[in-house]
C-alpha cells in the first residue's frame, strides 16, 4: 500500500533500481492509494502483472483526520476477487468501501469526486466574497449555510476556516491544481463538457501563481478576494 503526491512520484518509486518493482514477489498484491490518472493506474497494473503481482488502484477521500480515525472513503478499481481478498485490510482504515470496476476506475471516480469538491470550494469562495462585498456579516452568512437545504460540510468547513484566516494544510492548493489538471485531461479524453470546472481551474491557477500553493486548497479564495478588494473575516 502506498500513497504518493503525483503520477511522476508513483512511477519513480515503482521503477527505480531499488524501487517496488525490484522487490515484489509473485503472489503479492499492491495497492496504490494515490490520486493519479487512470492511465497511470493501468500502467501500474501492467507492470505488476509482469511480476505475477495483483494490483488495485484504491484512492481515498479524506485527509489526516479521517486517516487517523480510520474513517477514509476508499474507491477501488481492479479485479473484483482481489478487492474481496483485501477487503478486511481496507475495512480497518475506512468509513466505507466502494468497488468501482476494472483497473483505473477507482482513479476515475476519485477525479470525478474531486471535480465536485473543487466546485464547492469555488462556490464557497465566490459566495463569501460577494456577501462580504455587499455588507453581510460572514458569521451571519455561515449561520444560514448551516441550516439550509443546500448545506454542505465542505462549504461549511471552508467558510469557517476562511473566516478564521486558517489556511493550515490538510489538502494543499498545489495538490488541488495537480488534480484539476488531471480532471481536465480526463474531460478532454472523453469530450465531456466541464465549463464551470474550467473556471475553477483558472481560480486555482491564479491562487497558486500568487504564492499560495503550499497552503490549504481553500486558499483559492485569496485570488477571489484580491479581485474584489475585500477580505472574508470576522469583524
Amino acid at each position: 500500500m502506498y500513497s504518493l503526491s503525483n503520477d511522476q512520484a508513483v512511477w519513480e518509486v515503482l521503477s527505480r533500481p531499488d524501487g517496488i518493482l525490484a522487490g515484489v514477489r509473485a503472489g503479492q498484491t499492491a495497492m496504490d492509494m494515490s490520486t493519479v490518472s487512470p492511465e497511470t493506474s493501468r500502467r501500474e497494473f501492467a507492470a505488476y502483472a509482469e511480476k505475477g503481482v495483483e494490483f488495485l488502484d484504491a484512492p481515498v477521500f479524506g485527509s489526516r483526520h479521517e486517516a487517523a480515525q480510520g474513517g477514509l472513503w476508499v474507491l477501488a478499481g481492479g479485479k473484483r476477487e482481489v478487492f474481496e481478498q483485501v477487503r478486511p485490510i481496507l475495512e480497518t482504515i475506512s468509513a466505507s468501501l466502494h468497488y468501482m470496476g476494472g483497473t483505473g476506475m477507482g482513479a476515475t471516480m476519485k477525479l470525478v469526486g474531486n471535480l465536485i469538491v473543487a466546485l464547492q470550494l469555488e462556490a464557497a469562495g465566490e459566495a463569501m466574497v460577494l456577501a462580504s462585498k455587499a455588507g453581510l456579516s460572514p458569521e451571519d452568512v455561515l449561520g444560514v449555510l448551516r441550516v439550509t437545504d443546500f448545506r454542505s460540510p465542505i462549504i461549511e468547513n471552508t467558510v469557517q476556516t476562511v473566516m478564521e484566516r486558517n489556511f493550515q494544510t490538510d489538502f494543499s492548493l498545489q495538490n488541488l491544481l495537480k488534480d484539476a489538471n488531471l480532471i481536465d485531461q480526463l474531460a478532454q479524453q472523453f469530450n465531456a463538457p466541464a465549463p464551470a470546472f474550467a473556471q475553477v481551474r483558472e481560480t486555482v491557477k491564479a491562487a497558486a501563481n500568487q504564492g499560495f500553493e503550499r497552503e490549504n486548497a481553500s486558499a483559492l479564495i485569496k485570488a477571489l478576494e484580491q479581485q474584489a478588494g475585500v477580505t472574508v473575516e470576522r469583524p
